[in-house]
């Protein structure tokens, strides 16, 4: 299963957007048809406790609830449709992941398909179904902006792709960060097998005690110095680390002991790093949008409003409303 969602990741993620707004859809789409409880003259969406909400109130607070989002969304939608070229193989790819949704819909809604999605692309600000290669698009290329802007920075947010295996705690973290004799056992065992020269991913395969990552060879992907959702000990030590390094051993007091690995800290050798790890041939063409996947949809979320903005500056775009450009910074995180 975890193999199918990573090689289709794609679709399964517009599988997801779609099916929330679907929910709104089939609402919307319902809401004359079925005759229920009216307030004054208007319908009531729910009630709770006696307290009723009506339908215009229901509409007040989703607007000020999601009022920002719907702007950041048309907003990134227009600078990413004008900051990024279109390229053959961005159409070529659009058309099959288009395809692809078209057909998991037809298994879903199959007298309705097109109707649900005609109705959720409306709702993402598109024109409807036929727009949906289009919306694909968009995606390659708010990447492709996205990449751009991470790649100029390489070295200022010193973006690394690593590996690491580690060795857990025996009965829990002691406190003092002192491995016990048996935790000491095991990693003696790991350093003498790298005396021997054998290669890091082989090492990990055999001795790391994490099985999320142990059959891949340790690789955990592509970090940088935004990354929130590592370890902090474990980052510190990952960005430190020069193309080939291996890290001595590192204490995490939530884990256990890691040892980590750099396999690659210039952009040159992250693209070489994506494709032994994907397996893709020389070749076989390989966007920015790809080897940074990781690094945009994982580790690092702070990048993509940062890179819009900037792109729109770059392309001219101009506010003349100064409070919803502050609203839009800051909910872009783009200060």
């Amino acid at each position: 299963m975890s193999s199918f969602v990573k090689k289709n990741w794609f679709v399964c993620l517009l599988i997801v957007v779609f099916a929330v707004i679907s929910v709104y859809y089939i609402y919307d789409t319902n809401k004359g048809k079925l005759k229920g409880k009216t307030n004054n003259g208007e319908d009531v969406v729910y009630s709770i406790n006696n307290t009723d909400t009506t339908a215009s109130k229901f509409y007040e607070d989703l607007y000020k609830n999601n009022g920002t989002a719907a702007a950041a969304q048309a907003f990134t939608r227009a600078v990413v449709s004008q900051g990024a070229e279109t390229t053959e193989t961005m159409t070529t790819n659009a058309k099959a992941q288009a395809s692809s949704i078209v057909s998991n819909y037809m298994s879903t809604y199959p007298s309705e398909y097109k109707k649900v999605l005609d109705e959720s692309m409306k709702a993402m600000g598109y024109s409807g179904y036929d727009d949906l290669e289009t919306y694909v698009i968009n995606y390659y290329k708010q990447n492709q902006i996205i990449s751009d802007y991470a790649s100029a920075r390489f070295d200022e947010l010193k973006i690394r792709n690593i590996s690491y295996l580690l060795v857990k705690f025996e009965n829990g973290d002691s406190g003092e960060g002192t491995p016990t004799e048996d935790e000491q056992k095991r990693m003696d065992a790991v350093d003498a097998e790298m005396k021997k020269g054998t290669a890091f991913p082989e090492v990990a395969k055999q001795f790391s005690e994490d099985p999320s990552t142990a059959e891949q060879g340790g690789v955990l992907g592509t970090v940088d110095v935004n990354t929130t959702t590592l370890d902090q000990a474990f980052l510190d030590a990952a960005l430190k680390l020069k193309e080939g390094e291996t890290s001595d051993w590192v204490y995490s007091s939530n884990f256990g002991y890691f040892r980590i690995h750099c396999n690659a800290a210039s952009e040159d050798s992250l693209i070489k790093a994506y494709r032994e790890q994907n397996n893709i041939p020389e070749g076989v063409e390989v966007t920015k949008g790809e080897v940074y996947e990781s690094l945009l949809t994982s580790y690092d979320t702070t990048l993509a409003g940062k890179a819009i903005w900037e792109k729109a500056q770059e392309i001219g775009v101009s506010f003349t409303d100064p409070q919803m450009e502050t609203k839009l910074k800051q909910y872009m995180e783009a200060e």
